[in-house]
Parts: C-alpha cells; structure tokens; sequence
C-alpha cells in the first residue's frame, strides 16, 4: 500500500531549484502563513528571494524572525522592488541599515507604493530649506517618512506659495518648515489659521496679506481653527 507523504511548499521549493536557497524556509513559511502560491513563477520567487535579502542584510538583532514580522505585516514588502529603495536611501543617502529597516516596519507604504524619484525631489526641498542630510535622516524618514510621498508640484509648492501670500516668507518659512514640517498635510490651511492667532511665523490675522488671500481664495482665514468659516480644498495626500 503506498502512503502519500505530505509535501511542505519549502521542500516543493528547494525541490524544483535544487540546492536549497538562502531563504527557502523563510520563503515557505511565508507561502502558508500568507496563501501564497506554493508554486510561485520563477519571477516572483527571484523578486521575493532579492527582497527577503534586502530585509535580511538590514535587520540586525532579530534576523529572521524580524523579516518575518515584517513581512506578515505587510505583504506589498515581497513584490516591491526593495533592492532600488536600499540602493538609494542606504548606499546612496548613507541611512544607516537599522534605520532602513525601521522604515520598512513603520512607512511600507512609501516603499510599496512610492518611487525614489518623488521622494529624492521633497528631499531636495528641505534641503533647500537648509536640512542637512542627518536632519533628513533623524526627522523626516525617522519620524514623517509619509512625507516623502507627496509630490513636489502637486502638494508642497502650493503651500509654499499660499505661505509666501501671506507674508511667511524666508526665515519665516524656513522656520515653519524647521518647526512643523507637517505643515504639507491635507490640513494645511487649518494649521495656518492656527498660526495666523498665535502670530508666529509672520502670519497674523491683522495683515493686509491675510485679508488679501482670504478674498482671492474666496474663504474666511478670520474665522477660529475649527469654529466655522470655509476651507478651500487642499491639494489631495497621497
């Protein structure tokens, strides 16, 4: 009588390649644990391997089980091309590995969903702001790395524009940005408003900038944070 012996998709794996590779039984356990095809095109398994690589060479303390987690939470992290992410933001930037890592855990989205040409281009803005690269490194990807997602043209020039109309402009500006660099979200116009009660920055509610601004874009910046009063759409988040 044959008895049929249940075949696990690591062994299908190092089966069809051979000699087992680095992560065949990390690969395997996230095949079941996700509902993956146990028999993945030659492609997907060659992108899932690179990036489980990538993981692996920037986890640290924890190693696999740290890649595990990782990717259990966040799935998009095997099919994202993660090897042009440590390219630019490790080899490139100079980011250290752990912190690399960190961002995969806390912003997948920007990895995922993202591309190094966008977020090189707001890099370049704070820059332009007088950040230096450890600053980058420190507050923006290690706090506000959903940043590095908007588009330069599209959701920070804008603000910078609608700042500069109302007379925050040069150190000002630099000091906002310094400040409260999530003055980019959706929410702009209410942090504005916020700032324009308190004073700070050069805004205020009494300048003919404000009382201008609020006319051309048909809203009222009088009105309390909160309390009433129109906000004109805001350039969309990402």
């Amino acid at each position: 009588m044959e008895v049929c012996a249940t075949v696990t998709p690591s062994a299908l794996l190092a089966r069809r390649r051979g000699p087992a590779p680095r992560h065949s039984a990390l690969v395997g356990d996230l095949v079941t644990a996700l509902a993956l095809p146990a028999d993945p095109a030659a492609e997907d398994l060659a992108r899932w391997t690179r990036n489980l690589d990538v993981l692996s060479d920037v986890a640290g303390a924890g190693g696999r089980e740290r890649v595990r987690k990782a990717v259990l939470a966040n799935p998009a992290l095997l099919a994202c091309d993660l090897e042009l992410w440590h390219t630019f933001f490790v080899a490139g930037f100079g980011l250290p590995p752990d912190s690399f890592a960190k961002l995969a855990a806390d912003c997948p989205a920007l990895l995922t969903h993202g591309d190094v040409w966008t977020a090189g281009c707001c890099m370049l803005f704070f820059k332009s702001m007088g950040w230096r690269n450890k600053d980058i490194a420190q507050r923006i990807i290690g706090y506000y790395p959903q940043l590095l997602l908007l588009d330069r043209g599209r959701d920070i020039d804008p603000v910078v524009r609608f700042l500069e109309r109302l007379d925050c402009r040069g150190d000002n500006l630099r000091l906002l940005v310094w400040e409260f660099p999530r003055i980019f979200d959706k929410d702009y116009r209410r942090h504005v408003r916020k700032f324009q009660y308190l004073g700070v920055y050069g805004l205020s509610l009494q300048s003919k900038a404000a009382a201008a601004a609020a006319a051309a874009d048909g809203g009222d910046l009088t009105s309390p944070p909160g309390r009433g009063g129109t906000s004109p759409s805001a350039p969309e988040w990402i």
